[in-house]
């Protein structure tokens, strides 16, 4: 039975850095140009790990000339689309990150329900980088909670992912 690309991913050993570094800093580059992900030093290995694996699934054998590839090539929408499957983490769930969700509800919705308070009581709240969606419904809860009259409120959250295959999970 074959590993789908996203168990494999999570599956691998975490590679010894093996991209040259000028290669490295090349390719963290054009990922935040081209897809706004950032991979500081401390997470390198997780981006050689995703491209390692992006690498097999594309038919490299050698991750440097992958990355060569990446980086010479202009790449389609569903090829971006397939990269950032590799790199992204994928990992949500209920009040994910929890003090930020207590700062969330003790200071930023507070501040925001009194500026609106005597207005058209409307928020827009966007979540980026949601996966299948928990950290939405996490910030809907919230509001449930700070805001008492929640029903005369006009409130939308737009819940976004680069990850493609997440969205079509939603």
């Amino acid at each position: 039975m074959r590993e789908n690309s996203l168990t494999a991913h999570f599956h691998q050993p975490i590679p010894v850095p093996t991209l040259p570094d000028a290669l490295y800093h090349q390719v963290t580059g054009f990922v935040n140009n081209r897809m706004g992900l950032h991979f500081p030093i401390a997470r390198r290995s997780d981006l050689e790990r995703g491209l390692h694996t992006a690498a097999r699934q594309a038919g490299h054998r050698h991750v440097e000339k992958y990355v060569e590839w990446l980086l010479s090539t202009p790449l389609s929408k569903l090829q971006i689309e397939e990269l950032a499957g590799h790199l992204t983490i994928g990992e949500t769930y209920f009040f994910r990150n929890p003090e930020q969700f207590t700062l969330l509800e003790q200071q930023v919705l507070p501040e925001l329900i009194r500026q609106k308070q005597n207005d058209e009581k409307r928020l827009r709240i966007w979540c980026a980088g949601c996966s299948t969606g928990e950290e939405p419904y996490s910030v809907a809860i919230s509001l449930r909670r700070v805001i008492p009259d929640i029903a005369n409120w006009k409130i939308t959250i737009l819940a976004t992912d680069l990850n493609g295959r997440f969205q079509a999970v939603r």
